[in-house]
């Protein structure tokens, strides 16, 4: 399991880094031409280069945050297996239907397995894989996962349907509940902790009074 987690964080290391260069070097060799060379056919050129350079890193993105998702749910023999059958689903899709349209299938078996780690976050099941402890950390991270997985659902397929706000404004609303979440979580914890023992003692002394 913890070679599994180190593989992945290495591989989006990896993905994230080679996009960052790729950025860097469009955004240079922009910056070098003349102001009217977006106006051009080069330009359009250019940026289509560009988008073909960088969408197989998109794709591994999509790959390897799709397999990340199971983790939290399923361990050791069980997340090889599940992985395993999530891939060949994808690469059978992408065979049958269309590339964007295989990875919004791995996209969508995602958000799903997302949607019962939410559930089980928030009934304080103990079956779930956390590498850190803490219900706000938890359930903000899930949320997070969530939102950022919609977005690129939105972003593969649906943006062109014409139902992009019914993604969009979901994805964007739990990217950011959960990125507060995560991020104030100790905050969340101690305000939580302190209704928690200011309402223990009110109880007490309500009894007593009627007494």
């Amino acid at each position: 399991m913890k070679h599994f987690n180190y593989i992945l964080v290495l591989i989006t290391v990896v993905i994230l880094s080679a996009m960052g260069v790729i950025f860097l070097v469009a955004t240079g060799y922009g910056a070098a031409q003349v102001p009217s060379w977006t106006d051009s056919a080069l330009y359009q050129a250019y940026l289509d280069k560009m988008n073909i350079a960088v969408i197989p890193f998109v794709i591994s993105l999509i790959v390897a945050l799709g397999l990340c998702i199971p983790k939290r749910l399923f361990s050791g023999a069980e997340l090889l297996k599940l992985n395993g059958f999530i891939l060949l689903v994808t690469l059978a899709a992408v065979v049958l239907v269309g590339a964007k349209e295989g990875l919004s299938i791995l996209l969508i078996i995602a958000s799903l397995i997302q949607l019962v780690v939410i559930v089980l976050t928030a009934t304080g099941s103990r079956r779930l894989n956390f590498e850190k402890t803490g219900f706000f950390l938890q359930i903000g991270s899930a949320l997070l996962h969530l939102g950022f997985i919609l977005f690129l659902l939105d972003f593969m397929l649906i943006s062109e349907s014409g139902y992009n706000p019914l993604i969009f404004w979901p994805s964007l609303a739990f990217v950011s509940i959960g990125m507060i979440l995560s991020f104030y979580s100790q905050e969340f914890a101690k305000l939580a902790k302190r209704e928690k023992t200011q309402s223990s003692v009110k109880v007490p002394t309500e009894e007593t009074g009627k007494v």
